[in-house]
């Protein structure tokens, strides 16, 4: 017989641990469930905006392993220049550290955490482990990951996406280690859809680079390729790992019956910087909040959700996709922009700290928004035809 929750989360990623706090800590009934055993890794740079540190009702400073104060910027391999700003911009982690960490914020509210639990299906409100458990749930938050078992029990269509493929360098052994520690590395331009990162850590820098599906056959080689840009030795980098990075389009699903989809499974990383984090923390707490009126009686289904994340993530999103074709449709005056006005820098830099948004720099441009939209409108067009968008990517 099915054990009966208020609430099961499934995934204990930051979104889902968020949606478990939160929950939790308004004495909702809910179990977290995890696929693998903690504290488990993920392919990720392991980087965590001030704007997404600001969501949080606690801190992270237990596994912050480097806080960011630049940006050291290279151009197609070549030049590179770098802003500082006064004030943090992000902090660096793992994801092995983060995910446990906040799992275990989680469980101190009182989530019911189970990991190496891998859910083999979702019918109605029932979720079914591989083990042949079954628990029942009024609401049930997937948090599983891009395209996961949740949606593949819905039936519904695989999210589209970006590829990127990462790997660690020994900071210790690698000359290039030293140069790295309170700045990240973007290498811009060379990437059809995307960008290489060098993100330091306590003992080592997470070195990578993403970009357009068609992409994927080419990426060990450009990895080894920029990694060599940057000193260190392409050959010696260690834990390679490919990813997915889903990102949305607009009338996807988000929530399906007593589900609602979170974070990655959402499909909510921000198109232009890839940064997922943030978006996965915000998109958790207004899964919560749209739980929570479910189970008081105050809703009587789960659409205030949608309802919310399209009114504000989504908004972020749709500018974001704008700014993503317009940087690779031409990204030498973007770059330009970047290296010589410090307006733009302080702009930016506004952003990563939750300071501003992108629909707020996008209601600065008056009406040049109109031509804006228009360029954005054609170059969204033209990367979808040069993209390979292929679901099975």
């Amino acid at each position: 017989m099915a054990r009966r929750w208020d609430a099961i989360v499934v995934g204990a990623g930051p979104g889902g641990s968020t949606a478990a706090y939160d929950l939790a800590a308004a004495g909702a009934d809910v179990l977290l469930l995890d696929r693998a055993r903690f504290p488990r890794d993920k392919p990720c740079g392991g980087g965590v905006l001030v704007s997404a540190l600001r969501m949080l009702p606690y801190s992270l400073d237990a596994v912050t392993e480097q806080t960011i104060h630049a940006f050291r910027v290279r151009y197609k391999r070549r030049w590179e220049f770098e802003h500082r700003y006064p004030e943090p911009l992000a902090i660096m982690t793992q994801r092995s550290r983060l995910d446990a960490y906040m799992a275990e914020q989680a469980t101190a509210r009182g989530a019911d955490l189970r990991d190496a639990s891998p859910v083999r299906r979702i019918e109605g409100g029932t979720v079914t482990l591989a083990n042949g458990g079954a628990h029942e749930g009024e609401a049930i938050i997937a948090a599983d990951g891009a395209n996961g078992v949740v949606r593949r029990s819905l039936g519904l269509p695989r999210l589209r996406g970006a590829v990127a493929l990462e790997g660690n360098a020994d900071r210790a052994a690698q000359p290039a280690g030293v140069r790295w520690s309170d700045a990240v590395g973007l290498e811009l331009g060379s990437m059809p859809g995307g960008y290489g990162w060098v993100f330091p850590k306590g003992d080592h820098c997470n070195v990578g680079l993403g970009g357009f599906p068609a992409a994927a056959p080419t990426l060990r080689d450009e990895l080894s390729s920029y990694a060599s840009c940057e000193s260190f030795d392409g050959a010696s980098l260690t834990e390679l790992r490919g990813h997915h990075l889903p990102l949305r389009d607009p009338d996807s699903a988000l929530v399906s019956g007593r589900v609602v989809f979170v974070g990655d499974a959402a499909g909510l990383i921000d198109p232009l910087s890839g940064e997922g984090i943030g978006n996965a923390i915000r998109s958790g707490q207004l899964a919560a909040e749209a739980a929570l009126e479910l189970l008081s009686g105050r809703a009587s289904d789960l659409s205030a959700y949608r309802d919310r994340v399209e009114a504000e993530i989504e908004q972020e999103l749709r500018v974001a996709r704008q700014l993503q074709a317009l940087f690779h449709q031409c990204p030498w005056p973007y770059v330009q922009l970047l290296r010589r006005s410090d307006r733009f820098w302080t702009a930016f830099c506004r952003i990563v700290r939750g300071e501003s948004s992108y629909t707020q720099f996008q209601s600065r441009l008056g009406p040049a928004k109109v031509l804006v939209d228009a360029a954005a409108s054609f170059a969204e067009r033209r990367g979808r035809r040069a993209a390979d968008w292929q679901t099975d990517s």
